[in-house]
């Protein structure tokens, strides 16, 4: 499980040196699954808070990812870069992992509404505000990506 986000899996064997790390031996067994790793319960909020808010930026649907795409790009920028990431979310699920495959219905079934006009939509974003969008994809890109 902690080996499914790099940044997460990253702080943590950081903090503890080899605790993810698994023996050759026991590669591709049913011997991992006997494999306990002792955390702080607060190590696991801190985990999930990371997976369930560097999913939310993702840029689909109405959610604040969406919201930020559509600020960059415009909509019709937004439709094209939605559509990648379904595809990536999609891709990703049948990979092998589940909270992507559960996102990805999740948003077809209950986020895929057009989202409502902004109130201001003529005007560019200013530099800084660019730079804070890019910095924050490239942490939920680091997320999201498995160990």
């Amino acid at each position: 499980l902690l080996r499914q986000s790099s940044l997460a899996g990253g702080i943590i064997d950081a903090v503890n040196p080899g605790l993810l790390s698994v023996p050759d031996a026991a590669l591709g067994t049913q011997a991992l699954s006997g494999i306990n790793i002792p955390l702080h319960p607060l190590t696991i909020a801190g985990y999930f808070g990371l997976m369930i808010n560097a999913i939310n930026l993702l840029p689909v649907g109405r959610t604040d990812g969406g919201r930020i795409s559509l600020t960059l790009f415009g909509r019709s920028g937004t439709q094209l870069v939605s559509l990648l990431t379904f595809v990536s979310l999609f891709i990703g699920g049948v990979m092998g992992s589940d909270l992507l495959l559960f996102f990805f219905s999740y948003v077809i079934f209950f986020q895929s509404e057009l989202e409502i006009p902004q109130q201001n939509e003529v005007d560019d974003m200013d530099f800084s505000r660019v730079l804070l969008a890019t910095a924050t994809g490239v942490l939920v890109l680091l997320t999201l990506i498995p160990m």
